[in-house]
């Protein structure tokens, strides 16, 4: 099983799986900045003052982290961060929960309720994105071709 696990065919399938979650759901909130804001402040979490710097900065966030675990860039830092963001939104949504607050989660432009589906499926996100900060495949990313060596013929 742990074969199977480490294999880099299931390394390259979670940094697409979470790669593409993170940049489809950011292009959503970049899109939609104040429909994100309210979603941040349905929450009832942030102090309003700051709900508009989070609905500005953190879909950028997710976006580059998307595209980094999509290309192979810092794998263990994009992972990390992803993980890190997905334990937030798992808080949040939890707390929302917890307070009986009727809310959608403020995924996406075609956000669901809050509820136990969305946890866990954040989770199961957080699980493919722990398992590329761990056991980071090198193969198929932009920093192994770029460090892959030219043939010197090809340089002629």
């Amino acid at each position: 099983m742990r074969s199977i696990v480490l294999h880099p065919l299931v390394g390259l399938a979670a940094r697409i799986v979470v790669g593409s979650i993170f940049v489809m759901y950011a292009l959503d909130k970049i899109s939609a900045p104040a429909d994100f804001a309210l979603n941040i402040e349905r929450y009832e979490i942030l102090p309003l003052a700051w709900v508009n710097l989070f609905a500005l900065i953190l879909p950028w966030v997710e976006l580059i982290v998307g595209i980094f675990l999509l290309f192979g860039v810092r794998l263990r830092a994009s992972a990390s961060v992803a993980a890190v963001l997905l334990v937030v939104f798992i808080v949040a949504i939890g707390s929302a929960m917890a307070r009986g607050l009727q809310i959608d989660c403020g995924c996406s432009a075609h956000s669901e309720p809050v509820g136990w589906g969305k946890i866990v499926e954040d989770m199961l996100y957080l699980l493919l994105a722990l398992r590329i900060t761990y056991w980071p495949n090198p193969e198929w990313t932009v920093e192994t071709l770029s460090r892959a060596e030219i043939p010197t013929a090809a340089m002629q």
